[in-house]
């Protein structure tokens, strides 16, 4: 039986992440009014930290956000 030792972080890619869990797709989507476009079609293979600069969002929020959706904390 193999343990999933994911760990969200900055350096964490949206791919990586919306493909482990689907849930935080609804989190990428209420971000996107603020990135003012799709996150995952634009920064897909971006990390977290690079999206929230490119897109000004408060990143210790967005992980914040991401995280209560997989329910890691």
């Amino acid at each position: 039986m193999s343990i999933d030792t994911f760990t969200l972080s900055p350096d964490t890619t949206v791919l990586d992440v919306i493909s482990r869990y689907r849930q935080t797709e609804d989190v990428f989507k209420r971000y996107d009014t603020v990135a003012g476009e799709c996150i995952c079609c634009r920064a897909l293979f971006e990390s977290l930290d690079d999206v929230a600069k490119r897109y000004g969002l408060d990143r210790d929020q967005f992980l914040s956000d991401l995280e209560a959706a997989i329910n890691i904390r």
